[in-house]
């Protein structure tokens, strides 16, 4: 009988064994494939696709090139946000990679040695924002997307998982590193079922959905600047929503980038905060200047 236990807690340890270096396979790949790979084509994309004027950046003397502890704070128009973000800082974070790229390639033989691997990139690199992404509506692409962003589940009710989300953020902040988020809480078409819009008194035009708290704790915690950022058309390049004319068997061409769609995005002067600044405060400041960027839209577009 003794024996059978013996045998058991091996095999136990041995799966649990196997799950740890399974796992760090997993996240080891992501990192290869997400930040080195992706990460450059994207990048080079969106070169051209600025090039060809289908992409136009705003403001982008404003960006902070070269500081850490960010908090990159963008409306949140189409699924696509979360990769344009972190963008603006290519080709900057080549740096970065060129210094870590060592770890990556060696991180197979360590995984095989049982060595430590770094858990994730994010918590560690500084030049390359941490994005942070709905787990629910990206989940069929988590394994690409896993080694440099941050997971929300915003359809759980359990507020444990999403103190879970924010605590990443911080130390990626207290790290001196880069963080992207959205404050509304989502895309930004929800605002009308939600209630929770900021409209235009005029057009009645959606402006943002109102802010959530989380970005005044952030600040608060960490005394990280805020970078306001407006997207327009990343929903018109790839829609929210199928096209109901259409039969169920075509609404898949939502998921069809429209590279003809213009997009636009606009950057705003870096909101910087004392010490012992409230949240209310915070939040009222990061609203007036994602309202500057919209007023600055308006002006160009007359």
């Amino acid at each position: 009988m003794f024996g059978i236990t013996k045998d058991r807690a091996r095999l136990q340890l041995q799966t649990e064994e196997a799950r740890v270096i399974a796992k760090r396979a997993r996240v080891t790949f992501s990192i290869l494939s997400s930040i080195y790979i992706l990460g450059t084509v994207g990048g080079v994309l969106i070169c051209l696709l600025e090039a060809t004027r289908r992409i136009r950046f705003y403001g982008y003397s404003r960006l902070p090139l070269w500081e850490g502890k960010l908090i990159l704070a963008s409306n949140h128009p189409g699924w696509l946000d979360i990769i344009l973000v972190p963008l603006l800082y290519f080709p900057w974070w080549f740096r970065e990679l060129l210094q870590r790229i060592g770890e990556v390639l060696v991180a197979p033989l360590k995984i095989l040695k049982r060595e430590p691997v770094r858990p994730t990139f994010a918590e560690d690199f500084k030049h390359i924002p941490a994005s942070t992404a709905d787990e629910h509506n990206f989940r069929h692409f988590r394994w690409v997307l896993e080694g440099w962003n941050i997971f929300v589940n915003r359809e759980s009710d359990r507020t444990g998982e999403r103190a879970s989300a924010l605590r990443k953020a911080v130390e990626i902040l207290e790290n001196n590193g880069r963080v992207v988020i959205f404050p509304g809480g989502g895309r930004d078409f929800k605002a009308q079922n939600n209630g929770d819009g900021i409209y235009d008194a005029g057009t009645g035009n959606l402006i943002i959905r109102r802010p959530r708290p989380g970005i005044g704790w952030l600040v608060k915690q960490t005394g990280a600047t805020i970078v306001p950022i407006r997207i327009d058309g990343t929903d018109k390049v790839l829609p929210n929503k199928p096209n109901e004319k259409l039969p169920p068997f075509l609404r898949f061409e939502r998921c069809l980038p429209r590279i003809w769609r213009p997009i636009c995005i606009r950057i705003g002067e870096p909101l910087r905060f004392p010490a012992g600044t409230d949240e209310d405060t915070i939040l009222e400041g990061y609203i007036q200047a994602q309202l500057n960027l919209y007023l600055e839209a308006n002006k160009s577009n007359d």
